[in-house]
């Protein structure tokens, strides 16, 4: 009896870490529409500071980014959009990166959860 009171507890911890393997995140692939957004690639961690931006940052969103900084899209109206990585094709994100600072076309999946718009990056294209 004390087996297989063990095995069921035992089994009601398994089942939880079977739940996220594989990411897949059927919800937001079937809620997002394909967009192609132009504007400012930033990294956001100096926009959202000082609103650091444009040409003068260039250089720095260049090394914010590849230290790590959060990654967004400024378009002409004002609106920022954070890009984000598609696990299932990661080259994209990537070459969006290499273009921080700099004015870009990026096509994706366009999502809003919780009052954040993102990207999930599809292509990165310069202007």
């Amino acid at each position: 009896m004390k087996i297989i009171k063990l095995a069921l507890i035992a089994s009601m911890f398994a089942v939880p870490s079977f739940a996220h393997e594989g990411h897949d995140h059927g919800a937001a692939k079937t809620a997002a529409k394909v967009q192609t957004v132009q504007g400012e690639l930033l990294d956001m961690a100096c926009y959202m500071n000082g609103e650091e931006k444009g040409a003068k940052h260039a250089k720095c969103a260049e090394m914010c980014v590849k230290g790590g900084s959060p990654l967004g899209l400024l378009t002409k109206d004002g609106k920022v959009y954070l890009l984000v990585n598609d696990h299932a094709n990661e080259k994209p994100f990537a070459d969006a990166k290499l273009l921080a600072g700099g004015n870009a076309s990026v096509t994706g999946k366009v999502v809003s959860r919780g009052g954040v718009q993102a990207i999930i990056v599809g292509k990165a294209e310069k202007l």
